[in-house]
């Protein structure tokens, strides 16, 4: 297998250098990088992502173009913290537009989880010696985690060192900051996150420069990610070959805490990723001409601090199905929802989580500590992707456990290694209360 990679690489290196492929060049406006020759999105590269370093001109021009009101914050010069440890490599590989992980069977495991906040408290916890490490968090969920091909979450915080952390300044313009030191990154790496969706609420926090420099640490530690863009010309949405299957993954959020003043109509309409039937029945229909057999899409949406799902989310999953989206995942109420399956009017069966809840914040209500990991199976019967495997693992963030801060603790024996606790048991009636009968506890 090692020497099939090695062998595919070197033939798409020598057929890029030939001119056999291309990517659309960005023209009329200043290059992001710092070498003024090299422009962006020139050609497909065999390597994880495209490495993006912003040139201070490009920034100001899109802070120009994209940014009507500053944040209501002081700008800090505060140089963005380096990595705590050396970043591993990517599983995936991105070549012509698609990320793949180069393994070939029929079929593919996926794990999905809720929101990753990276609140005050979490980050004073994480505090030592001068630098934040959140890594604690994750140490008993990434043996689980080691188990999937692909590992999807919503990065629910930005990431720049420009800007307060939210420890340091919890609200902005009356609402709440989401803002963290980009270790936060190292965190998921260590967990084995391979994919962060980043449509979410606190997507404008910190403006346009927010906006370049959370996806720049992004693209910095080898993560794929989208739900934010840089450029009209960057993809909505991204196509992942997972072991020979190809799907595709989309983001969308339905508000954005009512930040959109601080961009102009460009701006939104290029950096976030508004929800809108049209948008989404453009993306699958533009997905599928590219080659995607399985549509996986989270939706930003609810009220928030509740297990009840609104009228809206129950009418946005229909067109969402209806669009051809073959798999629905809900955020945004920090809080568990119902697992349901929607009839498409195609005659598909397409299953929706409304919300899977907080996987790691400092929220104290019980509300707010329960938590899953979705696990699907994927499986290819003779060129049809088909659910083979269904189920969650419940678990919950206990704010200490064995000396740990904000500790995700599987609630069910068979993955908690070996912990026990008196809160297990009703952690575990409460989120199979709240996900129903239609859908697998694994335990």
């Amino acid at each position: 297998m090692k020497r099939f990679k090695r062998l595919l690489l070197f033939i798409i290196i020598i057929a890029t250098l030939s001119g056999c492929t291309s990517r659309t060049v960005i023209s009329n406006i200043p290059t992001p990088y710092s070498t003024p020759s090299i422009t962006p999105y020139l050609m497909p590269t065999p390597t994880h992502a495209p490495q993006t370093t912003y040139s201070p001109d490009y920034i100001e021009w899109a802070i120009a173009t994209y940014q009507k009101e500053h944040p209501s914050y002081d700008v800090l010069d505060r140089a963005a913290p380096k990595p705590l440890y050396p970043i591993p490599e990517s599983r995936y590989s991105f070549v012509n537009g698609v990320y793949t992980n180069w393994e070939r069977s029929d079929s593919a495991v996926l794990m999905f989880v809720g929101d990753l906040m990276c609140q005050g408290r979490q980050q004073e916890a994480a505090y030592k010696d001068g630098e934040y490490d959140f890594t604690e968090s994750f140490s008993i969920v990434k043996d689980i985690f080691s188990e999937a091909d692909l590992v999807v979450g919503n990065l629910e915080t930005m990431l720049d060192s420009t800007a307060p952390y939210m420890s340091e300044l919890n609200k902005v313009d009356g609402k709440p900051f989401c803002n963290a030191p980009a270790t936060y990154l190292d965190a998921l790496k260590y967990a084995g996150f391979d994919l962060l969706v980043n449509a979410n609420n606190h997507s404008a926090d910190t403006g346009v420069h927010g906006i370049f420099e959370t996806i720049s640490q992004l693209d910095k530690y080898s993560f794929m990610h989208t739900g934010l863009f840089t450029s009209e010309n960057e993809q909505r949405f991204l196509i992942i070959d997972v072991n020979g299957i190809k799907i595709a993954v989309m983001a969308y959020a339905t508000w954005y805490n009512n930040k959109e003043y601080y961009f102009t109509d460009e701006g939104v309409d290029i950096l976030l990723n508004k929800y809108s039937k049209e948008r989404v029945e453009a993306d699958v229909k533009k997905a599928k001409e590219l080659g995607a057999q399985f549509i996986i899409a989270y939706n930003h949406w609810g009220r928030e601090h509740t297990n009840e799902v609104t009228d809206k989310q129950v009418r946005y999953a229909q067109e969402m199905a209806d669009s051809g989206v073959d798999y629905i995942i809900g955020s945004h109420p920090h809080a568990l929802q119902k697992y349901d399956v929607l009839p498409a009017k195609d005659g598909r069966k397409v299953p929706v989580v409304y919300s899977m809840g907080n996987f790691v914040s400092h929220m104290k209500k019980t509300v707010n500590k329960d938590t899953i990991i979705l696990r699907l199976v994927l499986k290819n019967e003779n060129g049809k992707i088909v659910i083979a495997e269904e189920g969650y693992i419940p678990c919950r963030v206990f704010t200490t456990f064995l000396e740990k801060d904000y500790l995700i603790l599987p609630v069910v024996e068979k993955y908690s290694a070996g912990h026990k606790s008196k809160y297990f048991e009703p952690a575990k009636k409460r989120i199979t209360a709240v996900m129903g009968d239609k859908i697998t506890c694994i335990e």
